[in-house]
């Protein structure tokens, strides 16, 4: 064989490789131990002063906690909607490993607090997550839809 058909076979095996590999996808972010899929939230009147925030935790190998998120816009943040505890100051979220966790804007969701600024449609945002095990997971939060009225 010639040294360039080598070259391409190689470099059809690589791609074919590359293939096989999953793409991370722009709304996706994964700690060492679970994936956070598609954090959103809906756009805020200019008066708000907080907003509901959603996602889904996938992939979860090992359990782990929520502990916390850090935005600029945002002074804090609490785990709210049903199950939540009524009086829960604190974001404390347990990620069972196996499962898949979803929050909805029908169900448990996390409640931004004292926000700094009105949440645009189509714009996203950085936070860090932060949980009981696993390192600070640096993500974005994407203002998919219109607020509701």
């Amino acid at each position: 064989m010639t040294s360039s058909t080598l070259n391409r076979r190689h470099l059809i095996i690589a791609l074919g490789a590359a293939g096989l590999a999953r793409p991370a996808q722009a709304c996706e972010f994964f700690s060492s131990h679970l994936r956070i899929w598609h954090p959103w939230t809906r756009a805020t009147r200019v008066d708000a002063d907080s907003a509901r925030l959603f996602m889904r935790f996938d992939e979860v190998q090992t359990t782990d906690r929520l502990i916390g998120i850090k935005t600029p816009l945002a002074g804090g943040a609490r785990l709210a909607g049903p199950g939540a505890p009524s009086d829960a100051q604190d974001l404390s979220l347990l990620i069972p490993a196996g499962e898949m966790l979803t929050l909805a804007e029908d169900g448990l969701h996390i409640e931004l607090l004292d926000l700094k600024q009105p949440l645009q449609i189509g714009r996203s945002y950085p936070m860090h997550l932060h949980f009981e095990s696993a390192e600070p997971v640096k993500a974005m939060f994407n203002v998919d839809f219109a607020g509701l009225r």
